[in-house]
């Protein structure tokens, strides 16, 4: 388990990627990490990679990823589900069994987007498509992420309202409002 990046505390993906970001590729990083139990420090020399813009960045070489012991058992069923883009309606629907209020009251709400371990809700794919496809089985909300803006303006199906989310709290905020009848104070595309 990475634990710091030349001496800076890592807790998340999102502090090793940002961490990396000042590091210029082909530097040499100390990761300390965990190993048995056993901390031990490391020294890497980074590669050059690619940012999701084209640009260069410092890469560690590694695929890395995020493991978490969670203090519930969660089984979700999948099987026509494929890629990320459901994110964060599973995040949401796992907040809903764990509440016991019906924050909805009856209000029917789809939505898409990505999720990371920090709560940041990400663009997805098809945004158009899923929008229609939520009109068909009858919602009346739909939470998009606010990266997914630029396609959503203009291609709204009618009778749908769309919210626009960057986190899960917001997405969370957003059900609870709906739920209340104080959607309409909530942002748009």
């Amino acid at each position: 388990m990475i634990r710091t990046l030349d001496g800076a505390a890592i807790t998340t993906y999102g502090d090793l990627l940002s961490d990396l970001a000042a590091v210029t590729p082909g530097s040499d990083v100390v990761l300390g990490v965990d190993r048995d139990g056993t901390r031990t420090d490391l020294t890497i020399t980074t590669t050059d990679g690619t940012t999701p813009d084209g640009g260069r960045r410092a890469a560690l070489g590694v695929l890395v990823s995020s493991t978490f012991d969670f203090p519930i058992d969660v089984a979700i069923r999948i099987e026509d589900i494929g890629g990320p883009s459901a994110g964060m309606m599973f995040a949401l629907a796992i907040i809903d069994r764990l509440t016991p209020e019906d924050e909805l009251n009856g209000q029917v709400v789809a939505g898409t987007g990505t999720i990371d371990v920090d709560g940041a809700v990400g663009p997805i794919g098809g945004i158009e498509q899923k929008m229609h496809g939520a009109v068909r089985d009858g919602a009346d909300w739909f939470l998009a992420p606010e990266s997914n803006c630029g396609e959503v303006v203009g291609r709204v199906p009618d009778g749908l309202r769309v919210v626009q989310v960057s986190t899960l709290a917001e997405a969370r905020h957003a059900i609870t409002a709906i739920g209340a009848g104080e959607g309409a104070s909530l942002p748009t595309c």
